[in-house]
């Protein structure tokens, strides 16, 4: 099969997974096949809490990802550091812990190396303030180095990734049937419109009628209108677009309101494909969903904080982590699966790094950063 009939096979499986939870599996063995690897897996993980979980899987045992929930999620290398990288930023393991330093941990010989695991290419698809959803997808002797093809294909995936995983969550992950729609939709803080080329509205959810009363929003004749001319023109040319669009193309169109002169909105229009439309029962004229939120901040968490302004490797970031939830060094050495001398030797570059001489002052300098806005 040609690579580019692969990647619209991998594609169009997403954007059905995205409407239809239950096709998410299909969807992963899609992108594992494109992109080259034994397994893939559609996971949350939570910093603060070093707590994660499993939205879809394909290819890992369940035994090992039961012990990675229940155990071993707590002590892998590549967290938290890998949740402080951008949404969309393919990287691979050895970016984040060399594979050298890897191999010498408890998470490597207990967990990665029965299954045969030499590596893996990740990418986040949405970050919180303590936890992203990522997509994962690990390789084994037989798959091959990690080359620059490989993270080509990766990133060949991802946009449709970020946007399918981004439906499938507003949406609960529920059927589309009309019905079920409209409760999960009107379960949404954000409003949401669904509209025809022309703009006019298929359908609205309860904040978004809501919305149709302050004023930078209406519906004139039913056709959904932005106050400000700009961004009127800007949401035409987005419909019209979106109804011209392939279905490859979901980066969609976003659009600032400029509500107040100290607040603003966003609105997000996204293309709905045909099986979109025709897995939900919308009307086939239905061409996008125009999502519409306040703009907000997004604070980095306390700890992402502290590892930047100290530029702390990935090793570093996690015996901080451990010192402020484990404590002392025998502690953690068991905990971690690596030597007392291992975590004296980057004891002592976190504490040449943050200015510190005990363990203790490594926990209130944690605290200021929490603390702090």
């Amino acid at each position: 099969m040609l690579e580019s009939e692969s990647l619209s096979m991998a594609i169009g499986l997403i954007y059905d997974a995205a409407l239809d939870s239950r096709l998410w599996p299909a969807a992963l063995e899609g992108i594992r096949d494109f992109v080259g690897g034994f397994a893939a897996n559609f996971f949350w993980q939570d910093v603060s809490k070093q707590d994660a979980g499993t939205f879809h899987c394909v290819g890992i045992e369940q035994s090992y990802l039961t012990s990675y929930f229940s155990e071993y999620a707590k002590i892998n290398p590549l967290y938290p550091a890998a949740a402080f990288l951008d949404t969309g930023q393919v990287f691979e393991g050895d970016d984040i812990v060399p594979w050298p330093e890897m191999v010498q941990t408890r998470f490597y010989k207990e967990w990665m190396q029965p299954q045969a695991i030499t590596g893996s290419l990740a990418v986040n698809l949405e970050k919180s303030v303590t936890a992203v959803a990522a997509l994962a997808v690990l390789r084994c002797e037989q798959n091959g180095p990690i080359d620059l093809d490989t993270k080509r294909r990766m990133n060949l995936i991802v946009p449709h990734m970020i946007r399918g995983a981004s439906i499938g969550q507003l949406i609960g992950q529920r059927s589309l049937e009309r019905a079920v729609l409209t409760d999960a939709f009107n379960s949404l803080a954000s409003a949401v419109f669904l509209v025809e080329a022309s703009g006019r509205i298929v359908f609205s959810n309860e904040p978004a009628l809501k919305l149709l009363t302050a004023g930078f929003v209406k519906a004139v004749g039913g056709i959904l209108r932005f106050a400000e001319s700009e961004a009127n023109r800007f949401l035409r040319q987005a419909l019209l677009s979106a109804a011209e669009q392939a279905r490859q193309d979901t980066n969609g169109t976003a659009i600032v309101l400029n509500v107040q002169e100290s607040r603003r909105w966003l609105a997000h229009v996204l293309p709905l494909t045909f099986e979109a439309r025709r897995a939900s029962g919308l009307a086939d004229s239905t061409t996008a969903a125009v999502f519409l939120r306040e703009a907000a901040l997004n604070i980095p968490s306390p700890i992402e904080n502290l590892s930047r302004s100290y530029n702390l490797t990935a090793t570093e970031t996690k015996i901080l982590l451990a010192v402020v939830e484990i404590g002392g060094v025998p502690k953690i050495a068991a905990s971690l699966g690596v030597s007392q001398q291992t975590v004296k030797t980057h004891l002592k570059k976190v504490f040449g790094k943050t200015g510190t001489k005990r363990q203790a002052e490594l926990v209130k300098l944690m605290a200021s950063f929490a603390s702090s806005l």
